[in-house]
């Protein structure tokens, strides 16, 4: 709980149990106590802010304050009083159930500025909208190594995240309000924060979410690699994304067609092919548009501050999938990390295609399948096989598909309800983090110390693939 909502939650409790005591209390009772708790609740929606897990502690504050002010001590006052601290207890337990999260800490040298882009690419149509002549267009989030102002504001985990809530909680299969709370969740980054100045220039690492995912879902893994001296770029791919949210205040969700149900295997195949195409364009362009920005504009805020020759790619799911097939025909990208990488709609001349890039691919447990037939794994064990480059893989025990997300900290009940795997969240979450930053440290930095396998043995979570 939050300071002033666990304040108030013990304050309640107190003056719920004060009410059983002697009358030797009576003062405390019918003076001082509604007057503290009228006064701890004004506090907490002031400063902290409401939320629906709190309306049955709002309830009991003020039945407490009705009943201490009217002085009397019946068997009637006594159930409800009772009643109070029954409220209380529940709204203690939502707090615990759906929790506000702290900001997953960082630990690299930097702090952390982030802003938003709009961009706009003439040369492709938006072959998912409702105009088939209109120009593709996405948002994207830049997270980059900055020196705060006092004057600087932490930025929200998602700046459209009163639209994403709703869409987030019904693919949940939770009702709609049960996440509007994350409205209140910050990043560690400040928004739009000066640079650091100190001269050093950064490589760049581009970030691809999943199906129905959104640039912001891997908060924890972008922020710190920022923290380390990269410049990352989150996309959000407009119409696979959850909500993409438009600055004219359009709001896009997912087109459920653009991945048929329904249809027959060649028919979904083609589907899934066009989809991962125009990803990785998304990705090519915003390299496109960086490199313009970089070369054209000395009013560009990170003008002379991002390495071009040093790029990295890295995704989750659909995401990884579209990372691996950027990094296939386009030889900017210098390294890739996918996580649960979706090989399979890769059309099959790019897949008979090498990767020249060293590449490191993170497996949850249950898409480790080395014992029975996956399609999926074994396209990712063939592209491994003609590699020209190092492909590492790494299955993590204990985890499930959405363990690479942040989803592990938006409730601790996230493995019982079948959402994450029994790994502990946060150490899920550590875990990648060493990879990540290992992996690009070693291969886009030039840190020949690093031992990417001594890294996993530290982990005993961490299975270094061998395959046959």
């Amino acid at each position: 709980m939050r300071p002033f909502e666990l304040t108030l939650s013990i304050l309640a409790i107190f003056t719920a149990l004060v009410f059983f005591l002697p009358k030797t209390l009576t003062r405390w009772k019918s003076r001082i106590l509604p007057i503290v708790l009228g006064l701890a609740a004004l506090a907490q929606i002031t400063l902290e802010g409401f939320r629906w897990q709190l309306w049955p502690l709002m309830i009991a504050t003020l039945l407490l304050v009705l009943l201490e002010l009217t002085k009397k001590e019946g068997q009637g006052n006594k159930l409800l009083t009772s009643l109070a601290l029954i409220l209380v207890l529940i709204s203690i337990a939502g707090a615990v159930v759906f929790p506000v999260p702290d900001p997953f800490p960082m630990t690299g040298p930097y702090q952390v500025g982030t802003r938003e882009i709009h961009l706009i690419d003439p040369s492709r149509n938006e072959i998912y909208g409702t105009d088939p002549s209109a120009p593709r267009e996405f948002m994207a989030q830049i997270w980059y190594p900055a020196k705060p102002g006092s004057a600087d504001q932490q930025a929200q985990w998602m700046p459209d995240i009163k639209y994403a809530a709703p869409a987030i909680a019904e693919k949940l299969n939770l009702p709609s309000f049960t996440l509007g709370h994350l409205k209140y969740v910050l990043a560690n980054a400040f928004l739009e924060a000066e640079p650091i100045q100190d001269g050093s220039t950064f490589p760049v690492l581009i970030f691809s979410h999943g199906w129905e995912g959104f640039k912001e879902q891997n908060i924890y893994q972008v922020e710190e690699l920022a923290s380390h001296g990269y410049v990352v770029i989150g996309i959000s791919h407009t119409y696979g994304s959850m909500v993409t949210v438009f600055p004219d205040g359009r709001q896009v969700p997912t087109n459920q067609d653009a991945l048929p149900d329904g249809v027959s295997d060649d028919a979904y195949d083609r589907a899934s092919n066009l989809l991962v195409q125009q990803w990785a364009g998304d990705i090519v362009w915003t390299l496109d548009e960086l490199e313009s920005m970089d070369q054209e504009s000395s009013v560009w805020f990170l003008s002379g501050k991002v390495d071009l020759d040093r790029v990295g790619v890295f995704g989750h799911s659909t995401g990884g999938g579209a990372a691996v097939e950027f990094c296939l025909v386009d030889e900017r990208c210098q390294a890739i990390f996918g996580m649960d990488v979706w090989a399979e709609p890769a059309l099959p001349e790019i897949l008979e295609l090498h990767l020249t890039q060293p590449a490191l691919i993170l497996l949850s447990e249950s898409w480790y399948s080395p014992n029975e037939s996956d399609r999926n794994y074994e396209l990712i064990g063939t592209l491994a096989e003609r590699a020209e480059s190092d492909v590492d893989e790494i299955a993590l025990i204990g985890t499930r598909h959405y363990d690479f997300t942040s989803l592990p900290l938006l409730t601790p009940l996230a493995a019982q309800l079948g959402l994450k795997g029994p790994i502990p969240g946060t150490l899920g979450l550590e875990i990648i983090n060493a990879e990540t930053v290992a992996f690009f440290d070693k291969y886009l930095k030039g840190d020949k110390s690093i031992n990417l396998e001594k890294i996993s043995n530290q982990y005993p979570e961490a299975l270094w693939i061998v395959r046959p």
